[in-house]
């Protein structure tokens, strides 16, 4: 750790993922509750859900080709700037108090903006480190930038549980906008040359465009030929349809069933931030002792149980217990994939790959959010987290099989 933050560039950009991620982790507490409490319906979570995903499923694969031609620092402030806008914006709608319908609608409409600003924003966040630190370095970045992650996603929910009740709605996403214009002028300030051709900018974006399609089948290709890429990429597309709901179902249990106030959600939200931390800290270490083929699968069927847990129980004690293993499986999951694919993918071909793994996962995400919602309209929230923790069970035996196929490889 002491190496990496050595480096003047690396300090200041993990100032800028502490404050991007203050911002993301107050508007992913925040907005679901205002999108329940405003509109009374369930349904808008999951359609919400589905508004964030499809962008990346439609732009994943031209973005990453576009990003491997680009200047990465450049799109990470784009980024920043199009989320201060739009959610300055959605500031003044909430501050004029206007009709559900048509409040709901700009909801809608800000979130699909920031969802594409996200498609760009993600593959370039992956892409960014490699210019930042040496392989050997890339598993131990990744889990500071993690566990950043978690550590503001246990404070903000606290903090936001609190300010949920006495704050304006208005305020609190205008709090989200100023985090977004801090990470932006910290991002400004790094001195590092990522981008390895073209003379300018609008040259290198026309030359994208006009390759866009042959590049992006050579990150096919190319993805298709590694089975240590492409197994692990089909497994958690799996996961993803059948988990993707869960977090709008377990908030629709415990704020709409069980009736708990918004600080209660927020320190629930709070535990499984900590928790998400823990699996930070222990990553590298079931890596290494375990293996990345062998961890993958336990990881899966743990899924399962304490999703079958959640489902079957409804002491609140036991219920945040299960949602905090949740957290931290997801956890080790989500840092162990993207160090797979950073240690087995060349640098020039980083920004595809990554574009790739970011349509399937998080575009795969859009039919796990319409199936789990449906779902839960039809037998209730509680028994589509039963649904989906028996989906996973036959995913952790499908998974098996392949991480089997990828060490003989």
């Amino acid at each position: 750790m002491k190496t990496i933050l050595r480096s003047r560039n690396n300090r200041l950009y993990l100032l800028s993922v502490i404050t991007d991620n203050l911002g993301s982790a107050l508007m992913a507490f925040v907005l679901p509750l205002m999108v329940l409490d405003i509109t009374k319906n369930g349904l808008h979570l999951s359609i919400i859900s589905v508004i964030q995903t499809l962008p990346v499923l439609v732009l994943g694969l031209p973005v990453g080709a576009v990003i491997d031609k680009l200047d990465v620092k450049r799109v990470l402030i784009v980024s920043d700037l199009v989320r201060l806008i739009s959610y300055l914006v959605l500031t003044s709608a909430l501050a004029m108090n206007l009709p559900v319908k048509f409040m709901t609608l700009i909801i809608y409409i800000v979130s699909l903006v920031v969802s594409i600003t996200n498609a760009f924003n993600t593959v370039s966040e992956v892409t960014f480190v490699s210019f930042l630190v040496e392989k050997k370095d890339f598993a131990e970045l990744n889990s500071l930038i993690y566990g950043i992650q978690y550590a503001t996603n246990f404070v903000l929910p606290i903090v936001g549980g609190v300010l949920y009740k006495f704050v304006s709605h208005s305020l609190l996403i205008a709090i989200c906008s100023f985090f977004y214009l801090t990470s932006l002028l910290l991002e400004k300030g790094i001195q590092v040359k990522t981008v390895s051709n073209a003379s300018n900018e609008f040259s290198t974006l026309k030359s994208a465009r006009k390759t866009v399609t042959a590049d992006i089948k050579e990150g096919l290709r190319y993805t298709i030929k590694l089975p240590s890429v492409l197994y692990p990429l089909i497994l958690t597309a799996l996961v993803n349809i059948a988990s993707a709901n869960f977090d709008n179902d377990s908030l629709i249990v415990l704020r709409a069933q069980i009736g708990l106030s918004s600080e209660s959600i927020g320190t629930i939200s709070a535990i499984a931030a900590v928790s998400a931390l823990i699996g930070t800290l222990i990553v590298n270490r079931l890596n290494e002792r375990v293996g990345f083929n062998l961890l993958l699968p336990m990881l899966v069927f743990m899924a399962a149980l304490f999703r079958v847990i959640f489902a079957l129980n409804k002491n609140l004690l036991i219920l945040t217990v299960a949602i905090a293993f949740i957290s931290i499986i997801e956890s080790i999951i989500n840092i162990s994939i993207i160090t797979n694919r950073q240690e087995h993918v060349e640098q020039k071909y980083l920004g595809r790959v990554t574009s790739i793994y970011k349509t399937v996962l998080i575009g795969v995400n859009s039919l796990g959010y319409l199936f789990g919602g449906l779902v839960a309209k039809k037998v209730g929230s509680r028994s589509g987290i039963g649904v989906s923790a028996f989906e996973l069970l036959i995913i952790a035996v499908i998974s098996v099989s392949l991480m089997i196929k990828t060490k003989q490889n």
